[in-house]
């Protein structure tokens, strides 16, 4: 008969069910590259408005809204692939280290204000300018201070924290990486780089933060983003 201490005893499985497989990570870097091939088309596929005056710029926004809002669709479906290969990855860091904690925590609320900042660009602006374009002059302007306030100040300060928290989360993760051998180690050096340069951009800009910051952000996290997803997708089950 078993005692009452032997019964408590998690069984002899337990830590190797919580390393996700092979093939769970495998899929993972599948999602993180794709995710990131397709959120980089996505951007440079996107239509901005265009226009001198005021109701110019708000009929613009309405011609575009339809094919704007399906890019930002794609663009949410990003973020949650990279989040979900993310959540894999530190998983298979071993989420009870620190650094990786920490990656995946402010990875996650970088991602949720991403998710924000994406619904805000894609749908609020471009339903204001459909609600005001036919309404009087004043109407119209009015919407243009309010699309001025949602894009150029809310949808600007949103994105700067987001990529600081996804920066943040780059250099965690790649702390954790340097602490290995091989690959892991040389995915770690660039993630130092390229998951790092992107929160010191944007800080130096400040309110300043021009088209070539942005560029460059996204730019620099895609690196990041492949280099960590080739890692999973090559990545070996431990022995």
């Amino acid at each position: 008969m078993a005692t009452r201490i032997e019964s408590l005893q998690y069984p002899a499985h337990h830590h190797e069910t919580a390393v996700p497989a092979s093939g769970d990570v495998r899929l993972a870097g599948f999602a993180v590259l794709a995710s990131t091939i397709v959120s980089t088309a996505t951007v440079a596929l996107d239509r901005g408005a265009s226009g001198k005056t005021t109701l110019e710029i708000l009929q613009s926004m309405v011609q575009v809204q339809s094919w704007h809002q399906n890019v930002h669709v794609v663009a949410m479906a990003c973020i949650c692939g990279l989040m979900y290969g993310y959540t894999v990855l530190s998983q298979r860091l071993e989420l009870r280290r620190a650094p990786v904690l920490i990656g995946l925590m402010t990875y996650a609320l970088g991602s949720v204000l991403m998710f924000s900042a994406t619904i805000l660009d894609g749908f609020i602006s471009t339903g204001i300018a459909a609600d005001f374009v036919s309404g009087t002059p004043e109407a119209a302007q009015a919407a243009r201070w309010m699309i001025h306030v949602v894009e150029s100040i809310a949808l600007t300060d949103i994105a700067r924290v987001a990529w600081v928290l996804q920066s943040v989360a780059a250099i965690a993760w790649s702390v954790a990486l340097l602490r290995d051998a091989g690959m892991r180690r040389v995915v770690g050096c660039i993630g130092l780089v390229a998951g790092g340069l992107p929160a010191v951009m944007v800080i130096v800009a400040g309110a300043q933060m021009d088209l070539g910051v942005v560029v460059g952000t996204l730019l620099l996290q895609a690196v990041w983003n492949l280099a960590a997803g080739v890692l999973m997708v090559r990545e070996r089950s431990p022995a």
